[in-house]
């Protein structure tokens, strides 16, 4: 660290290649520096005569000054794409693709890099979606509240309607007057309690209906999705699986950012897990006016009868069973049946649609996202 150190405080050359190329000059041209010095100090033959050999001496340090050069910046392109992903992660949030496959010292840099940034965005998000969790425990309990709405008008339309029979004396007399004023006050107070009910029940209603469009927003999938590969790089290489999208270069949608952002990662993860060493996985995106389909393809991947929960399996027919069984139900699940409930239940948490499919290509899951109203604050006056 002393020399980086002393050459890093003088801040010349500027940049760490520059540093690593002066070097690499100054360690090339010591030779010949040596050899002239030699041929006009100790050697008795006069300069004219040595002409030839210091110009090839000369051109031959030249050539071999530009080769080494050349081929030490080409190796220090590894470290030179750790630092421009770091740097473009911390700046931008752009998440790199560095390859992971080699074992020396540049190449676990890149991987190394390349597994920090993956696990800190995979914190990140996690992180933000316990700190909307938190925000928007409020709506819970509107929702709460709208779950019992049954529980609670019942017994006071039982109270209101035992105290109209008691005022109205339609059973038999009452016998006092106290009592009669008692059941009005009983009807008139159940009545008030019933009115401020059904305004919390009908905020509740509304709120629970409203939740879907505050939360959502209008980004670019295109963009989201290219992100998504970006995060599954490292999980795709260490399967041998390669990963192509084909989309247009924007693709504005409506919904929440954070749900569609784990959709997109869920389908990659399903795909790239359930299919053969070597092979593909395609996205495709496509879409207009708000309306959005993600179809993720697992090229000459196959599921079995147990990777497909009961509530999804009417989309495959005739599933071969991975145990062997010719019962047409599943006897077992496998990890990737509960990571299709998972996708199930977060498109339909968002208002769209998951499809299931398996044909002679591989497998096939599709999600459609419908468009949601926008819901614009108002500015404060």
């Amino acid at each position: 660290m002393k020399i980086y150190e002393y050459m890093a405080k003088r801040n010349w050359p500027h940049s760490y290649s520059g540093k690593i190329l002066l070097v690499s000059f100054i360690g090339v041209h010591v030779p010949m520096f040596g050899a002239v010095a030699y041929a006009l100090l100790a050697d008795a033959t006069p300069f004219t005569e040595q002409l030839d050999v210091l110009a090839a001496m000369l051109v031959a340090t030249l050539v071999g000054t530009g080769g080494t050069m050349f081929v030490m910046n080409a190796l220090l392109a590894p470290v030179v794409a750790a630092t421009q992903a770091a740097d473009g992660y911390l700046r931008e949030g752009r998440t790199p693709r560095l390859p992971t496959t080699y074992t020396d010292s540049a190449g676990v840099l890149m991987s190394s890099v390349q597994e920090c940034i993956t696990r800190l965005d995979s914190s990140l998000t996690t992180s933000e979606l316990a700190r909307k969790q938190i925000a928007h425990e409020h709506s819970s309990k509107f929702q709460i509240l709208a779950g019992m709405k049954h529980d609670f008008r019942t017994p006071l339309t039982r109270i209101l309607g035992f105290a109209e029979l008691m005022k109205s004396e339609a059973i038999g007399p009452v016998g006092d007057d106290s009592y009669r004023r008692f059941a009005a006050t009983i009807g008139d107070s159940g009545r008030e309690l019933l009115q401020t009910l059904q305004s919390v029940l009908d905020l509740s209603d509304a709120q629970a209906r409203s939740q879907l469009a505050e939360d959502s927003e209008v980004f670019d999938l295109a963009d989201m999705a290219q992100e998504a590969i970006s995060l599954e790089h490292l999980h795709a290489q260490k399967r041998g699986v390669s990963i192509e999208l084909i989309a247009p270069p924007v693709l504005e949608v409506c919904t929440i950012p954070s749900a569609a952002k784990n959709i997109l990662s869920a389908l990659l993860q399903a795909a790239i897990d359930r299919n053969v060493r070597g092979a593909q996985v395609r996205m495709e995106l496509d879409g207009e006016r708000g309306l959005a389909c993600i179809s993720v393809l697992a090229v000459g991947g196959q599921l079995t009868l147990e990777d497909v929960p009961s509530e999804l399996q009417h989309f495959c027919d005739n599933l071969p069973s991975g145990t062997g069984s010719r019962s047409s139900r599943p006897e077992t699940s496998t990890p990737m049946t509960l990571r299709m409930s998972l996708l199930e239940t977060l498109t339909r948490a968002i208002g769209a649609e998951f499809t299931l499919g398996q044909d002679a290509r591989g497998w096939e899951m599709q999600v459609l996202i419908r468009p949601q109203p926008l819901i614009v604050p108002l500015a404060a006056e």
